[in-house]
């Protein structure tokens, strides 16, 4: 299977993919400095960019960047997905990940505390990372997030937590999801787009 790394901005970014040839533009920095920077030589597009080691060469293009870890769920109830409706966009729960705590325990975590959820949320399997860049502070941070395929059989009341910027909180249908995807991040609507394909749900 072809290695690749997909690296988001919330409009543009970059993938990373396996290959003798590095097509890198010649201009491209061997590392990019900050998010300033980066935001700017992709812009809207999606770069692709060639390497021999993909994994090492996304080190090297982000070693100015904080790592952050993250984990969240793509959690099903029978053939609908749970939206959370934050700071204006349509997202998946998710939030950092804890000292002392194991990622799936903070993806678990993070769904219920983010939607008021009980404890009958089950993870079925570990899906995919994905990879986000944004400025925080003076920090240009590269968010590392793992997520994870959730179910429950119970459909219960949702509680959005306000506090985390979180307005709204919806079982949305698998076929209606597009409506949705057009005010998401880039980053969760290829995430949801690559759910849907791999677990061949009908829309």
């Amino acid at each position: 299977m072809r290695q690749k790394y997909k690296v988001f901005t919330e409009q543009g970014g970059v993938l990373i993919c396996d290959s003798r040839k590095n097509n890198i533009p010649q201009k491209e920095p061997h590392s990019f400095s900050d998010f300033a920077q980066f935001s700017a030589i992709v812009g809207k597009d999606i770069i692709e960019i060639a390497a021999e080691e993909p994994e090492i060469r996304l080190k090297e293009l982000f070693s100015n960047f904080k790592p952050i870890k993250a984990a969240g769920g793509l959690l099903i109830h029978e053939k609908e997905l749970l939206l959370i409706f934050r700071n204006g966009f349509w997202d998946l729960p998710k939030g950092h990940v804890e000292d002392n705590e194991t990622i799936d325990d903070a993806a678990l975590r993070e769904v219920k505390e983010e939607c008021g959820l009980s404890n009958r949320i089950n993870i079925v399997d570990f899906f995919q990372q994905t990879y986000h860049v944004y400025l925080f502070g003076s920090d240009s941070v590269l968010k590392i997030t793992d997520w994870y395929i959730m179910k429950t059989t119970s459909k219960e009341n949702l509680n959005p937590q306000i506090e985390e910027g979180i307005s709204e909180c919806k079982w949305v249908p698998i076929d209606e999801l597009d409506q949705y995807l057009s005010q998401t991040f880039i980053s969760i609507r290829e995430l949801i787009y690559d759910f849907i394909k791999v677990n061949h749900l009908n829309r």
